[in-house]
């Protein structure tokens, strides 16, 4: 009996020393990431099978791991997805970097090298065919302009995900502070398009503003929601400020101001606009004009008088071919109604299709405060950044 008590003993104890060693030597900070890649990282993307659609280079994955759950916006994010993939735990990690790649048909892969007391617990999966070599050297060099950050991550040609909203293959990096979460991606420039002349401002209690150098495609759709032809307003650039949508109506209708340079050209468009607007009046299209601090608005409804009010905040990113601000607790509920509405869907379905993606990109983001974003061409890629600021909305 004595000696089933002593081996019991040691048994627990070596144990309880196997648990101390694991958990002391899962560390809570890394060194992160740093572009171009150092030839550790460079191999781990070599590893990359081929029939990845995107994957993530994670350093010191646990030390990541530790930063998602200490940020608010992400805490509820790690634990849903570790509720859906089965991934290694931070104690089974160690120091060791992480590959994390995603199949086209949806699975998710890992790749670890860990100590060899971990290696016991973590079983890595088999890898295909690797990435064709010239195709990882055009991502290595896409990348190579990057900003340090804690995880990398490529979004290959094939990849259809709502974000990053450039065009593919783009790489992103990823950096994760208590305070916040910034991405910087990047992509290969097809063309050359117009900048913003003028740092955006953003109206602080919008759900929504957007400021462009062109008018996008999806603007086109504002036509029909607004009931008159509001594009010719906005083909050379402009702003658009959304205070809230009526999500009950058929169509739904977006309650907001529009906002453009007040220069002697766009000046008689604005004119000439608000004349023909006026006639339309008649079949309940209400026009309501002003003009404030060099821009010329334009409204449908009395969101202008809020807007003339409102406290204006500068953009913190440099602005670029457009910038938007957004308050994910506000708007996330209301771009799920958009996303379940069959009037918008078949009358306006680019904005459709954008109000869905928009919830993909920040459906899990509501723990937020505000969530900024600005696209330019640096001269030889897209540039997109985006600032996601942790805390509660104050609106």
């Amino acid at each position: 009996m004595r000696k089933l008590l002593i081996t019991i003993l040691l048994l627990a104890a070596v144990i309880g020393g196997f648990a101390v060693y694991l958990f002391s030597t899962t560390p809570s900070r890394g060194a992160g990431i740093r572009f171009p890649l150092t030839e550790e990282h460079r191999a781990l993307v070599a590893q990359v099978p081929a029939s990845a659609e995107s994957f993530a280079v994670i350093p010191t994955a646990a030390a990541l791991e530790a930063k998602l759950r200490a940020n608010p916006v992400t805490r509820d994010a790690i634990a849903s997805f570790e509720e859906k993939q089965s991934l290694p735990r931070p104690w089974m990690l160690g120091r060791a970097d992480l590959l994390i790649w995603r199949e086209s048909g949806g699975g998710v892969h890992y790749l670890v090298h860990t100590d060899p007391l971990r290696s016991l617990f973590v079983r890595n999966e088999p890898l295909g065919p690797p990435i064709d070599a010239a195709d990882r050297e055009a991502i290595l060099a896409l990348a190579a302009a990057l900003p340090p950050g804690d995880a990398f991550v490529v979004q290959r040609a094939q990849s259809r995900g709502a974000f990053p909203p450039i065009s593919r293959p783009a790489v992103t990096s990823v950096a994760v502070t208590p305070e916040a979460i910034e991405l910087t991606s990047r992509a290969v420039l097809a063309t050359r398009n117009p900048q913003l002349a003028t740092s955006p401002r953003f109206p602080r209690t919008a759900l929504l503003t957007a400021t462009f150098s062109e008018m996008p495609r999806v603007a086109e759709d504002l036509n029909r929601l607004f009931g008159t032809k509001v594009t010719p307003l906005l083909e050379n650039g402009g702003t658009i400020a959304i205070y809230d949508v009526e999500t009950r109506k058929l169509l739904p209708r977006p309650i907001g101001v529009i906002a453009i340079p007040a220069d002697d050209a766009r000046r008689a468009a604005f004119a000439a606009f608000v004349d023909r607007a006026r006639e339309a009046e008649a079949v309940g299209v209400r026009v309501r004009t002003a003009e404030k601090d060099g821009q010329l608005l334009l409204s449908f409804d009395d969101s202008l008088d809020t807007y003339l009010k409102d406290a204006f905040e500068p953009a913190r990113l440099p602005g670029g071919r457009w910038s938007l601000r957004a308050d994910p607790q506000r708007l996330a509920p209301i771009l799920g109604k958009l996303g379940d509405s069959l009037g918008l869907r078949v009358a306006a379905p680019r904005l459709f299709r954008s109000a869905r993606d928009l919830e993909h990109w920040i459906g899990g983001l509501q723990r937020a405060s505000a969530i900024e974003a600005a696209a330019s061409d640096d001269g030889t890629a897209e540039v997109l950044r985006v600032r996601i600021t942790a805390g509660i909305s104050q609106k």
